[in-house]
């Protein structure tokens, strides 16, 4: 009876947390919600119904993304310092790469500027597919006020990254804008980079542009 009891206490519990606190964390959302919807994304590209796909993506972006918060994470960094998400008090643009991904080096004078220029604003995190062992190259390359955190494990699947119990599922290089408050305010993907009908010059206008009208809600 009182074991009885005690379960129904704690159930009540917890149900009133959940209504009184009002969250839904990404964390309990990601393995449905965005792998679902992605499937359905990758298949409709698969298929060239490009209309379709980009449909689903802004889908996944407002029902799996937006308005979701995060829990803690304590990220490990390249320098094998610990950053607390819950101890940063500033917003976070929290950032995808892996060093196979061309975009992904496209982006980084744009990161570096920003790094600078919103330092007092903006913590930028970087999570990265590769291990520690293969970065020594792409880390050389990103301002030391960016945190550099690289994958524990040996990555298997190319589309994702898990690190520390954050879930990333969508590709790279990809970006969550997140507030002080730990709320994901957007997401976006992709980036320029350079090729034989694109200089760095035009791939660094390109992407300041990109990053900071995405930035803009929560930056100066």
């Amino acid at each position: 009876m009182k074991q009885t009891l005690l379960i129904l206490v704690l159930t009540f519990t917890v149900q009133f947390y959940a209504q009184t606190n009002g969250k839904t964390y990404y964390k309990d959302v990601v393995d449905n919600c965005v792998e679902d919807l992605n499937k359905q994304i990758n298949q409709a590209w698969a298929d060239k119904e490009n209309e379709k796909a980009k449909k689903l993506f802004k889908q996944l972006i407002n029902d799996c993304i937006k308005g979701k918060y995060l829990s803690n994470y304590d990220f490990k960094t390249i320098k094998n310092d610990i950053i607390s998400t819950d101890k940063i008090e500033k917003p976070i643009l929290l950032l995808t790469s892996a060093t196979w991904c061309a975009p992904c080096w496209g982006e980084i004078p744009t990161l570096n500027k920003l790094a600078k220029k919103y330092d007092d604003e903006l913590e930028l995190i970087v999570l990265f597919w590769n291990k520690k062992k293969d970065l020594k190259k792409m880390a050389g390359k990103y301002d030391k006020r960016i945190h550099l955190i690289p994958s524990q494990n040996e990555p298997t699947d190319k589309s994702s990254i898990m690190i520390s119990g954050f879930n990333h599922k969508l590709d790279y290089p990809a970006a969550y804008l997140i507030d002080k408050d730990k709320k994901i305010i957007d997401l976006t993907r992709g980036a320029a980079f350079p090729s034989d009908k694109m200089t760095w010059e035009e791939v660094n206008k390109i992407n300041e542009k990109k990053l900071t009208e995405f930035m803009s809600p929560l930056i100066k």
